[in-house]
């Protein structure tokens, strides 16, 4: 019996001893063998709750990525929302944050070392890493997840057509959850806002076509509309010359379904994909700008401003119109001045669109669950309450009674003693943002024109956007989605041809080159391979459209 019982007690052990080493090299979340993401791992199923709060009944901790805006706390363990989010949710969040300057780099260390955090939050993933790198692995297929976890983002789905087409790869997967927008202030990228003063002063009437614009222009450099005695004025400006063009190109049907797919559209007379910086139509937007450069009519420096550039010339009342999503952000003491378009601008063929806007879908790759992320299924109930009222309010205004509060109309706003004693040296932003993290922009979540208060949502700029609403395209696309070959070969030849659109705009505008020499820079283009890089989109565009 004895011999019987130490025999035992070594199979015990050796049993013991077995499943402890198997437990360290290939237990859930490990990076030998990950969890799959799809509902499949039990014990981590069993521990998380399928509704309500807490998430988890026992407490776990997540590493998470993301960039940091420079009027947030770098700690984004101390904005308040994050630390009442766990206590809700039994999840904590361990952020390492890293500065727009530096999270290219760690993103694409994280990725090529494989040594990754649990969670990607706003880590600025272009689409074609989202899919490269979730195809490879890195991150895991949510598809499964957002079945089980994600109801509010599945609503959101069902409710918007351009999300649903544009969220997921070629094959159907969804490796990223993204950022969305229900505001049209937000989704017209770029407004044009005139100086209303100068307007007045002028004896200008706000202009309803491209003729008028380049009238009121002049007057804005002749007219002394400041006051000052100096011919100082500029009247138009912009942080880049895209921005200008941005809000000029609808006048020539350019751009036709919106910014999706970047330079891209559809040519109404053949009903073909076309890329519209080698159409004619281009080439006349091309000489009406060289127009407005070479008779200083726009920014002499806009190859080189900043937005700080434009805000200080309009702290000098110099600037007599600027491209921008709003007025807040390039223009403060004179702000009042400021007024959008009250029409799209008709052009010289008649086109009346304005076509520096987007669908619902921003920032596809907002939100990634890394393979070793121990804890998906709870990650993915975490991530989709950002996507319910309570959570996008609770994202943007922070927590009911501590620092926001509803009015009797019904509105939400910021407490009063949160915003109305900003100190001195110090911003908007940076008040709120000790209490909600979303500065920066680009977050998972979809954005509600009730909860934020971002300049887009200030008076002129909703009006602006109420004003541009009618001349939108019928349709905006939102991105396309190619396979892992097609986004390596588009990558590759984009880098040259979009380089050459860009240098080549550039030098046009300024007379650098001749305008006569249009067509030998789309010869250049052909033979860069736009007709290979045509197919690429045609078949990314074949599978939208199914």
């Amino acid at each position: 019996m004895r011999k019987v019982s130490s025999i035992l007690a070594f199979v015990l052990l050796t049993g013991t001893i077995l499943s402890a080493c198997s437990g360290n090299e290939g237990s859930p979340g490990s990076s030998e063998n990950p969890p799959p993401g799809n509902g499949e791992n039990s014990e981590t199923v069993e521990a998380v709750n399928a509704t309500g709060f807490p998430i988890v009944n026992e407490p776990v901790t997540l590493r998470a990525m993301v960039q940091l805006s420079p009027v947030q706390p770098t700690d984004w363990n101390d904005i308040l929302i994050w630390q009442k989010y766990e206590e809700m949710t039994g999840v904590r969040i361990d952020w390492e944050a890293y500065t727009a300057a530096d999270i290219t780099e760690k993103r694409n260390l994280a990725l090529a070392s494989d040594q990754l955090p649990d969670i990607f939050y706003r880590t600025r993933m272009p689409d074609n890493d989202v899919d490269k790198y979730g195809v490879e692995g890195s991150f895991l297929r949510l598809n499964e997840l957002i079945d089980q976890y994600a109801p509010n983002f599945k609503a959101i789905m069902e409710k918007y057509e351009d999300v649903r087409k544009g969220v997921a790869t070629a094959d159907g997967s969804i490796y990223a959850m993204p950022n969305l927008t229900d505001s049209p202030s937000i989704e017209i990228t770029r407004k044009l806002f005139l100086n209303q003063d100068w307007l007045a002063s002028t004896g200008q009437q706000m202009p309803t076509t491209i003729d008028e614009l380049y009238e009121v222009l002049v007057a804005f450099r002749d007219g002394d509309p400041n006051g000052n005695g100096q011919q100082d004025e500029i009247p138009m400006a912009a942080d880049s010359l895209d921005e200008l063009l941005l809000v000029l190109r609808g006048a020539y049907g350019l751009g036709n379904k919106g910014i999706g797919n970047n330079n891209w559209d559809i040519d109404p007379d053949s009903g073909e994909l076309r890329f519209f910086p080698a159409s004619e139509r281009y080439l006349e937007l091309l000489t009406f700008v060289n127009k407005l450069y070479t008779e200083k009519l726009i920014d002499q420096e806009v190859f080189t401003t900043t937005g700080t550039d434009v805000l200080a010339k309009n702290e000098q009342n110099r600037i007599g119109s600027f491209s921008f999503g709003n007025v807040v952000g390039r223009a403060n003491s004179n702000a009042d001045s400021f007024v959008g378009l009250e029409t799209a601008l008709t052009g010289p063929h008649g086109d009346q669109l304005y076509t520096s806007a987007r669908g619902h879908l921003g920032a596809r790759g907002a939100f990634m669950i890394s393979k070793s992320n121990p804890h998906p299924e709870a990650s993915m109930r975490w991530i989709d309450y950002f996507y319910s009222d309570e959570g996008i309010r609770m994202l943007y205004l922070g927590i009911e009674g501590e620092t926001y509060a509803q009015d009797a109309d019904g509105n939400y706003d910021f407490l009063p003693e949160i915003v109305e004693n900003i100190p001195e040296g110090s911003s908007f932003d940076q008040v709120v943002s000790q209490y909600v993290p979303y500065a920066g922009g680009s977050i998972p979540t979809l954005i509600m024109e009730d909860y934020f208060k971002g300049g887009e949502t200030q008076p002129s700029a909703k009006a602006a956007a109420e004003n541009l609403a009618p001349y939108l395209p019928d349709e905006l696309w939102a991105p396309f989605s190619f396979t892992t070959e097609e986004a390596a070969e588009k990558v590759a030849l984009e880098a040259d041809i979009n380089a050459l659109v860009t240098q080549r705009t550039a030098e046009f505008v300024q007379g650098k080159a001749s305008l006569a020499e249009f067509s030998n820079y789309v010869t250049q283009l052909e033979r860069m391979g736009l007709d290979r890089l045509k197919e690429i989109y045609e078949a990314g565009y074949a599978r939208y459209q199914e």
